[in-house]
């Protein structure tokens, strides 16, 4: 994959991670679980630069989001990006320590979590290098919450509330920076609990600095209030459409602008097309197909037909688990479709929960992802 291509992939995953990743149920009391990707062979994940970092151009994402990328993209593609890791559980389940490392072992982050007795956290710590990021998390019954973050090296404070209601959805937030900068939004709901929109008091905003030239910031302490987000659901309570919006950079800059517009459409109660677009642009489609256990199948993108696509993912499972994958993609400046056939070999331990994955891309066994899970007895 050149590197074109791989901006472009990486764009189109982020538009659609929760609907191409396999589930993942881990049985028994976990204690411990350490991960890591071997390359098998001198090839290993995509770097944009020679001077990129073990996990890429983008760097450690933190844990969550570079895991859910690391999964879209080794059941998605024929290429594989970078996870290690070691995460450790109290005997309720809770996350108590999680350590990346990179591919010498050494220590890339390491996160704590303590909890009170209700099993709330009560406070993060983030250690990276010689810095170390502390929140500490304070509840006034189960409406309230307030995070304060703090690192003494840097002189860094950052103050959060969070309101919620009496189902314990999330009404409102606010956030303090360390220069007083207040950022603040309202979530409106349906009867039935989904989100409706989202009110934002901007503190920033435009000024006319000159004839052409605006300046962007905290002009005053007024700022801007505005619905930056809204979603409309069907008579079945499916989001259906989603729109973004964002303060008018055009023109007379004065009042708002749409910014990102996904349309989501059903099939069965299965989605079957995503249509996603931006002010300026031409829409991205994302399209699925089912099997009869209501499964991925298949997976295109780019645009409305197969016909035109720029990337298929095909989807074979055995024993609901993802074995087979047939990955082609347009390359480029040729743009001929190349097909890549991938398949998942596991294995498992005692608790039925796999240990390893062999990735062969055309035959050749190029990735091994490695599980180790200790248990409480």
């Amino acid at each position: 994959m050149n590197k074109t291509n791989l901006i472009l992939a990486l764009t189109l995953f982020w538009f659609s991670f929760s609907f191409g990743q396999q589930k993942d149920t881990i049985y028994g009391k976990v204690k411990s679980i350490r991960e890591k990707v071997i390359f098998l062979t001198e090839r290993e994940n995509p770097k944009l630069f020679d001077i990129d970092g073990d996990y890429g151009h983008s760097g450690f994402m933190g844990p969550e989001s570079t895991i859910s990328r690391f999964k879209s993209i080794w059941y998605s593609t024929n290429f594989c990006y970078y996870i290690n890791y070691e995460r450790h559980y109290n005997e309720n389940g809770l996350l108590i320590e999680d350590i990346w490392y990179d591919k010498k072992d050494s220590l890339e982050n390491y996160y704590r979590y303590e909890y009170d007795k209700q099993d709330r956290l009560i406070r993060k710590i983030d250690s990276i290098y010689d810095l170390v990021y502390i929140d500490t998390h304070y509840y006034e019954r189960d409406r309230h919450e307030t995070i304060i973050s703090q690192n003494s090296d840097l002189d860094f404070y950052n103050y959060r509330y969070k309101r919620y209601d009496e189902n314990g959805k999330l009404i409102r937030q606010k956030s303090i920076d360390e220069y007083g900068t207040i950022d603040e939004y309202i979530f409106k709901y349906n009867d039935s609990g989904k989100l409706l929109y989202r009110i934002y008091k901007n503190p920033n905003s435009y000024r006319k600095v000159g004839e052409r030239s605006w300046s962007w910031g905290v002009q005053d302490t007024i700022g801007n209030i505005y619905k930056d987000l809204v979603n409309k659901y069907d008579e079945s309570n499916r989001l259906i459409d989603r729109k973004t919006y964002g303060l008018n950079s055009d023109g007379d800059h004065k009042g708002t602008k749409l910014g990102e517009h996904t349309i989501y459409k059903y099939k069965n109660n299965n989605l079957i097309q995503e249509i996603r677009g931006f002010s300026s642009d031409r829409p991205y489609y994302t399209n699925y197909e089912y099997d009869k256990e209501n499964r991925l199948k298949k997976k295109y993108y780019y645009t409305e037909k197969e016909s035109n696509t720029i990337r298929i993912e095909k989807y074979d499972y055995r024993d609901d688990k993802i074995r087979f994958l047939e990955y082609t993609e347009e390359h480029w400046p040729s743009k001929e479709l190349k097909t890549y056939k991938i398949k998942f070999d596991y294995k498992y331990d005692s608790n039925g929960n796999w240990n390893e994955i062999v990735k062969k891309v055309d035959g050749i066994e190029l990735y091994k992802w490695i599980r180790q899970i200790e248990y409480y007895k």
